[in-house]
């Protein structure tokens, strides 16, 4: 089977983190910029937790260690606890995978990242990395941009609007939001569609969202960042099967004014 490997910043809403978890930032840390795109997120309460689910076989949490880190951190990757970890190198690393494991069955997994060290000791998200098998061995993806302007990206209408302040942050200078709570968007996408990612701006003026796929369980999410960032994936799934396929988004904002922003969509077809 073609093995895809996917990667998402810290940035993303498809990692939650709980409440005691904190940005990173470059103006009370002069080695912010030593991380993946200059940005992590942090945390040095005891107990503190992040979590992500995946579908894939292989998973890589990637974070610093650092003298101030945790002694201890410990994983959960379903029911089994990985660790406790030690956090504390000699020196500054950076970009280091804080945990790994792979071979195990292509399906949906949730992973724990829990700060097992004294209160005010730190340990760090940077990015995540898994892979999927998806296909059979003589297959191979064949990736296809959907601009947020294409037909196929259904909006409510009157509650959407294609002309962002901010759109030349967008891919191809173009973007949609809405305000409005309950407000949806509905990609549709073909024959063929194996693996779909959605990409979004987030930010302070973004909120909460959820996720619908083929009708099913709706997921929330939440797009509030402390810094406005572009081309953040809001949602990805893989290993849907040669059908039609839909995806809807809902604005559903925690406090009025908050907003859903979108992007573009990457979906991904299996060759014949």
């Amino acid at each position: 089977m073609p093995l895809v490997t996917n990667l998402i910043d810290d940035k993303s809403p498809l990692i939650h983190y709980d409440s005691t978890w904190l940005p990173g930032n470059s103006w009370d840390d002069y080695d912010a910029d030593q991380y993946y795109l200059g940005t992590f997120t942090t945390n040095n309460v005891t107990n503190g937790q992040a979590s992500f689910s995946f579908n894939g076989t292989g998973v890589w949490v990637y974070g610093a260690k650092r003298p101030n880190h945790a002694l201890y951190y410990s994983v959960q990757l379903d029911d089994i606890t990985f660790g406790p970890y030690n956090g504390v190198p000699p020196y500054n690393e950076f970009m280091q995978p804080i945990f790994n494991d792979s071979g195990f069955a292509q399906e949906m997994h949730t992973l724990t990242l829990t700060n097992q060290g004294e209160e005010g000791t730190y340990v760090d998200i940077d990015l995540i990395v898994w892979q999927s098998e998806v296909g059979n061995a003589d297959q191979q993806l064949i990736t296809e941009t959907i601009q947020d302007t294409d037909p196929r990206f259904q909006y409510q209408k009157s509650a959407w609007s294609s002309t962002p302040s901010d759109a030349n942050f967008y891919s191809n200078g173009t973007g949609h939001y809405t305000e409005v709570e309950g407000a949806t968007v509905t990609l549709t996408f073909t024959v063929g569609g194996e693996m779909v990612t959605l990409f979004g701006a987030t930010g302070t003026s973004n909120g909460p969202y959820s996720v619908q796929l083929d009708g099913g369980e709706a997921t929330r999410y939440n797009g509030t960042a402390f810094l406005p960032f572009y081309g953040v994936a809001l949602f990805h799934a893989d290993n849907l099967g040669s059908s039609q396929h839909e995806l809807t988004l809902t604005n559903t904002p925690s406090v009025t004014g908050q907003q859903l922003s979108i992007d573009y969509a990457l979906v991904s077809t299996l060759s014949e």
